[in-house]
């Protein structure tokens, strides 16, 4: 896969493009990019997939929005897709001025020199969304180029969509959202300095720090997989304030305990995987009573991921 990260100097030989946001490049995504691919074939011409950088929402001003993927994940997971390029637009609040008749012109026409479009069912284009399917295949017809319409990828009727993903994930639900994703959720990050209270009640744990953009799911205690460099572990990963050490503490922690490591994680890089939530976060009574449950949890989640107690 050959990566733009300009809309300048871009040969691509009869360009098969498709376009959108596509954040956790979720199992919806990736039926369009296989209906791209075999498009692609068809018209003797190479798949595209057109994406922006940063997301939209994030640069006209949704203060509180998170994505299912950074950009590095992102190209990544498109990577493993194999499409034969990908674009990725800078996008700013210039760019979200442009009509979508002078997109369609200057850019997917002047610059890309468009073969085929396709578009989602939901797929708008162009300042405001003005760009729909009926307007847009206008253009296709004056500008000489294909343009088709996928349907909707749905689960239970309801589509898959990054909105569900994330509202899954809040919910804690991640299991569920894992199947819209065609994989386990994923936090990636550098391990910081904690309190070290989990290591005086013979739990451990890694303080991650995931990119600001990510989505952090709901609060609560998980069982996860940790990958570290060539490595992986299982562990158990508490999200939220720890109210039993810190009532006043209104800020959400990340900390993961990992089984059966020795060693020092300060400084490296680590990826967590969600499995399943146990359980949410709760207030005990004392630090003892918090030792207990959690010794509880993880002989709860060793069961569950067939490790020995």
């Amino acid at each position: 896969m050959e990566i733009f990260n300009s809309l300048e100097n871009i040969t691509i030989d009869r360009p098969v493009v498709t376009i959108g946001s596509f954040d956790g490049v979720h199992i919806g995504h990736r039926q369009v990019v296989e209906n791209l691919k075999a498009e692609a074939r068809l018209r003797g011409g190479k798949s595209v997939v057109f994406t922006f950088w940063p997301h939209p929402a994030v640069v006209l001003g949704t203060d509180h929005f998170h994505l299912l993927s950074t950009l590095d994940e992102k190209i990544e997971l498109f990577k493993r897709t194999g499409i034969d390029y990908l674009i990725v637009a800078p996008f700013s609040k210039a760019f979200s001025q442009i009509e979508y008749c002078d997109f369609v012109r200057d850019i997917l026409v002047g610059k890309l020199h468009i073969d085929t479009l396709l578009l989602g069912y939901d797929n708008k284009i162009g300042h405001n969304g003005r760009g729909r399917f009926d307007e847009v295949g206008k253009l296709a017809a004056d500008y000489g180029f294909n343009i088709k319409k996928m349907s909707v990828i749905a689960e239970n009727d309801n589509p898959v969509s990054s909105t569900k993903i994330r509202e899954l994930l809040s919910q804690g639900e991640v299991s569920r959202a894992a199947g819209l994703l065609g994989r386990q959720y994923s936090l990636a990050g550098k391990v910081v300095y904690g309190n070290h209270i989990g290591s005086t009640i013979g739990f451990p744990t890694a303080n991650i720090k995931p990119d600001e953009c990510k989505f952090v799911p709901g609060n609560g205690v998980y069982a996860t997989s940790v990958q570290i460099a060539d490595k992986q572990y299982f562990g158990m990963l508490n999200i939220g304030s720890r109210p039993t050490i810190d009532a006043a503490n209104k800020e959400r922690s990340i900390e993961v305990h990992l089984f059966n490591f020795v060693g020092n994680l300060y400084g490296q890089n680590l990826t967590v995987n969600f499995i399943e939530k146990i359980r949410n976060e709760q207030k005990f009574n004392g630090i003892e009573e918090l030792k207990n449950q959690l010794q509880a949890d993880s002989r709860l989640i060793m069961e569950k991921v067939g490790m020995k107690a």
